[in-house]
């Protein structure tokens, strides 16, 4: 279960101003959700442990009648486990799964040996043994240490209330010296083996916990700073876990780019999980990308893909066509500073300073002929495209300046009118385009997101989703 929680769980509760250290990103998973975890882990460790062997048994029976007789239970394996009911539990004693009920089905081989001053006789066959009212009660504490999630104590109790023995061949007396012999045996090999495995996953889970990467790859420049910050907060009902999940140059190392932690309240989470993402996460992505240099573009075709022509722009800037008609031209794009994010229980905004150079192709050489200097006032939308977190931009409002020409002293409609153009035919469908191909959310492999709501609070966005498998 804490390999899963810890790649699952990456995300927020109601409660993250508990944690002194709290992330940027946190995740919590709710009830429901670990509801979803304990049948996952359930089904994972049965699929992945059995056929689960258990050690030989041997022993020296005395048969009444007949004297002692050597016998031997070998190749002992218990092949499937029916979980009947089963419970999780978060709280001071760390997360604790309980299974009650559980009936368990073991095959084994039979063999006895019996020696006698003039003769000696053996035999050997198979058995199965229905194994009922199996308990099982595991506890697991996480701890914070170094960015990662290290597991400080485990403790593993398996109890069985009884078993039924059948013996496939043999005498009559032979199934009797066999329960007596080794019902308690039995039982007692079963309740050891079965917590001796899961302690033996936990310290494998521990060391994969502590492997986990403490940067996830963007692209060549970007990266996601993955350390978990703190220890888990646990409740009666939910598991949250915090990481750092600031933007930064990839292999920075696990440096966060700027800015301190604030963590903020969030609503009472209504899915199995919800992810909350501060601010300062995405005002992190902004920095990073625009040192860099990944906040420019050059624009030479327009949406139907035809070349961008002096032609097009006749009417919306006379001039240009005048002095350079029927010609290529470009657009070229850049943004002047990191874009300022602010998020309120309305919405995103941001502040986008933009410049836009005109370039035309003349005689074969490529020209400047104007630069716009733009502050773009823009509103962002989440989004989840499959499992990422998307988004997209729209205008509110724009300033535009004509900082240098070369097609003379333009009116100030012509400008707006020419950037107004620009913006939302051009730059905002490239930028949308982009913003829709989205960020991974941490949820693992083979699980995918639902009935999934985005909530604004002050300073975050708080994505609320069920998981199912598959």
């Amino acid at each position: 279960m804490i390999t899963f929680l810890a790649l699952f769980v990456l995300s927020i509760s109601p409660s993250l101003a508990q944690a002194k250290d709290g992330g940027h990103v946190s995740l919590l998973v709710s009830e429901t959700g670990l509801d979803l975890a304990k049948d996952f882990l359930i089904h994972k460790v049965i699929s992945t442990t059995l056929p689960l062997q258990l050690p030989e048994i041997e022993k020296k029976v005395k048969i009444p009648l007949i004297g002692k007789v050597q016998m031997g239970l070998t190749n002992i394996k218990i092949y499937a486990v029916d979980v009947r009911s089963s419970r999780v539990e978060t709280g001071g004693d760390g997360i604790v799964l309980s299974i009650s009920g559980a009936t368990a089905d073991v095959s084994m081989d039979w063999s006895y040996a019996y020696k006698a001053s003039f003769f000696h006789i053996a035999d050997h066959g198979v058995a199965s043994v229905k194994v009922k009212g199996m308990d099982l009660r595991t506890t697991v504490s996480l701890v914070g240490e170094n960015g990662s999630l290290k597991i400080a104590s485990r403790h593993s109790d398996c109890k069985v209330k009884s078993i039924g023995i059948h013996i496939n061949g043999g005498a009559s007396w032979l199934y009797q010296g066999v329960v007596d012999a080794f019902e308690k045996k039995i039982i007692s090999t079963v309740e050891d083996t079965v917590s001796n495995k899961i302690l033996e996953k936990m310290r494998s889970l521990d060391a994969k916990l502590q492997s986990l990467p403490k940067e996830g790859k963007i692209d060549d420049n970007v990266a996601v700073n993955l350390t978990f910050t703190g220890s888990p907060v646990l409740d009666d009902s939910s598991v949250e876990v915090g990481i750092n999940g600031l933007f930064m140059a990839n292999g920075d190392g696990g440096k966060k780019v700027s800015g301190s932690i604030s963590p903020f309240l969030t609503p009472r989470v209504k899915r199995m999980v919800g992810i909350s993402i501060e601010e300062e996460v995405f005002n992190s992505a902004t920095l990073v990308y625009f040192i860099a240099k990944r906040m420019h573009v050059d624009i030479q075709e327009t949406k139907n893909g035809s070349a961008l022509s002096t032609s097009d722009w006749k009417l919306i800037l006379p001039e240009l066509y005048k002095q350079y008609p029927n010609v290529k031209m470009m657009l070229n794009m850049t943004v002047t500073s990191p874009p300022a994010v602010n998020i309120t229980k309305n919405g995103i905004d941001a502040i986008i300073d933009l410049e836009i150079s005109i370039d035309v192709q003349n005689s074969g050489a490529v020209l400047s002929v104007a630069r716009i200097s733009v502050v773009l006032d823009v509103g962002g939308t989440a989004e989840i495209a499959a499992n990422n977190l998307a988004g997209s931009l729209r205008l509110k409002g724009f300033n535009a300046t004509m900082t240098w020409s070369k097609l003379g002293d333009l009116q100030a409609n012509y400008i707006q009118d020419v950037v107004s153009t620009i913006l939302e035919s051009l730059f905002l469908p490239y930028v949308n385009t982009r913003l829709m191909r989205g960020f991974p959310l941490p949820f693992t492999h083979g699980f995918k997101i639902k009935n999934t709501e985005i909530v604004y609070v002050e300073n975050g966005v708080m994505v609320c989703s069920d998981v199912a498998f598959g």
